[in-house]
């Protein structure tokens, strides 16, 4: 609870801030990570039962591939390793209590480590078809580009070895 607080709070004071400025901060960098494994994905159960991908704000003068190592282990307990780049997702700010955000998408593997609650949920594993029940439109969002990038990245695959086979080249 105290986390969602601050977080409002630090929201409200860059936006008046931002309001003082005529509007002209950019958005914060995000990063949000998908992370499938066995045909589940990990997410983050929040307080009152929201989920969402595991992911957050980057930090000053932090890659967005470390961003998505640190806010892995501390949001699950997992060791992460980004694998691609996956889409981005603009988040418009609805209020004073958010911030407009530019969301980073992630295809993450878990390398080591163990689940564990943070201050921001608790961490699992749920099926594709649990998801679609439970994802509120902005994580939707993000979970198709996933889809699209996964089938893109699969017809790709395909197309290389079909030209390794007849002796051509990939573009």
């Amino acid at each position: 609870m105290f986390y969602y607080i601050t977080k409002s709070l630090a929201c409200i004071c860059f936006n008046i801030l931002n309001f003082l400025l005529g509007g002209n901060l950019p958005p914060f960098g995000c990063v949000c990570m998908i992370v499938e494994k066995d045909q589940q994905f990990l997410l983050i159960e929040q307080p009152g039962g929201i989920l969402a991908f595991p992911g957050g704000f980057m930090k000053w003068r932090e890659s967005p591939e470390q961003a998505l190592i640190r806010e892995g282990k501390e949001e699950t307990g997992l060791e992460l390793r980004p694998l691609d780049l996956v889409g981005f997702q603009p988040g418009i700010s609805q209020g004073i209590h958010q911030m407009s955000t530019l969301t980073l998408i992630y295809q993450v593997e878990a390398i080591g480590g163990d689940l564990r609650p943070s201050s921001e949920g608790r961490p699992l594993w749920l099926s594709a078809d649990e998801l679609q029940k439970r994802l509120s439109p902005y994580y939707q969002s993000m979970l198709e580009q996933y889809k699209r990038y996964q089938a893109t990245d699969s017809l790709r695959n395909t197309e290389q070895q079909n030209c390794r086979r007849h002796g051509a080249t990939a573009n």
